[in-house]
């Protein structure tokens, strides 16, 4: 027998801000409101590509991934502008206690979006989930501004709330019930739904699925064993459902860095100095979590579309500076550089606690070392991070720069 629809009631909400960098943008200058404005991680230029467009820009057609040089084309006087974290942050900082106010459960999604678990909870409720919604959009004008507007999602499970908030964009509020599911499922495309990529889109037409309706009409046999060929197909037949198969909390699985070289260059001494300054960044969020690294990986971008890659598994773990810059020049100096380079990429992987003893690089004992590092992060915390860093980083750390974490908020504060 087919599962029912979960006719629970709804106690899952997702919400996220609107567009929310380019409108904390809006918000912060009110001379850009109404108009089509586009953040980039590298400011003004035609090569760089848009991180995230306001609606007026979407209304264009510009999109995520756009380059500046395409979407200027699309619209003339569009308002580029370079990433301002510090900004974000701060929304951040501020939705996420306004989520905490309201719910007893709260789960950051990423910098711009929440889950707020309400489920049991029904008792004590004074208000209802759409009450509660509403509230919430009036503290966020209140509290951010005017401009500031969020769409919300209700629902059984995770998957529907986060559907439900994308269907009357902007500053929406719908609630999806089983009364409404194949309606919502009808006016959507098969690629509208989240987590459906190319691939997965390929593989449902290959076996007859083309309509969200289509694809939860399909059997729970058919999804896991023709479809996904796996688990995920059990997963979708109930996520598609209203059951809840999304409450999970990922562990850090790798730390990395990637940097744009604003002066390309085959010159290894460059390149070394560029890839210690992003080894830094590794271990500066290696140690936030204390963590250590059981493999690090290398890559160049060449200007011509080349990539050069390098990998090591790691004996004993690392974790301080300056064993992960050692392991990264080997690395580096594996590779044979026979083009100008356009992007530096360092990822430290297989992670586990730093408890795990590591052999000292330094003349004192292990203890000790990490007495070092320690006290380096105190200083970092207390005056401001990177305060303290090595010399061979000295005056240059900065030029680096950190930007948006785009579907995590493991780095913000």
């Amino acid at each position: 027998m087919e599962t029912p629809l979960n006719a629970a009631e709804p106690e899952i909400m997702h919400v996220d801000l609107n567009a929310c960098f380019a409108m904390t943008e809006q918000q912060a200058n009110p001379l850009l409101r109404g108009k089509a404005v586009a953040i980039t991680n590298r400011g003004d230029t035609g090569w760089a590509t848009i991180v995230a467009p306001s609606y007026e820009a979407k209304r264009v057609g510009i999109k995520v991934g756009t380059r500046v040089s395409d979407a200027k084309l699309k619209s003339p006087g569009l308002v580029v502008l370079e990433t301002d974290p510090p900004k974000y942050h701060y929304v951040h900082g501020v939705i996420k206690r306004i989520f905490e106010d309201v719910c007893p459960s709260v789960t950051m999604k990423s910098i711009d979006e929440g889950v707020l678990d309400f489920r049991g909870t029904s008792q004590i409720r004074v208000q209802t989930l759409e009450e509660i919604g509403h509230k919430l959009k009036r503290r966020v004008a209140e509290e951010l501004g005017d401009w500031m507007t969020v769409n919300i999602g209700i629902s059984t499970n995770r998957f529907l709330a986060k559907t439900a908030a994308s269907l009357n964009k902007p500053n929406g509020l719908e609630t999806i019930t089983p009364r409404n599911v194949e309606g919502v499922y009808m006016s959507m495309r098969i690629d509208d739904l989240t987590g459906i990529n190319r691939r997965f889109k390929l593989r449902l037409a290959l076996c007859g699925i083309h309509t969200p309706l289509e694809f939860l009409n399909a059997p729970e046999a058919v999804l896991s064993k023709q479809v996904f060929k796996s688990i995920n197909g059990r997963h979708w037949y109930y996520r598609l459902r209203g059951y809840e198969v999304d409450d999970f909390e990922t562990t850090m699985r790798q730390a990395g860095k990637q940097y744009v070289l604003a002066d390309k260059t085959a010159d290894r001494k460059k390149l070394l100095n560029e890839l210690y300054r992003l080894c830094y960044f590794v271990n500066y969020r290696l140690a936030k979590y204390d963590q250590a690294a059981g493999s690090l990986y290398v890559a160049l971008r060449t200007t011509e579309g080349e990539k050069l890659q390098a990998s090591v598994n790691l004996g004993e773990p690392i974790h301080r500076v300056i064993d992960i810059q050692r392991v990264a020049k080997q690395l580096l100096d594996r590779l044979p550089i026979n083009a100008t380079v356009s992007r530096l990429d360092v990822v430290a992987s297989k992670l586990r606690a730093t408890r795990t003893s590591q052999q000292s690089l330094y003349e004192t004992s292990v203890q000790e070392d990490d007495r070092i590092e320690a006290a380096i992060r105190g200083v970092n915390q207390k005056f401001g991070d990177f305060s303290l860093v090595p010399a061979n980083l000295m005056g240059n750390i900065g030029y680096v720069g950190e930007k948006v974490p785009f579907g995590s908020t493991r780095y913000i504060g």
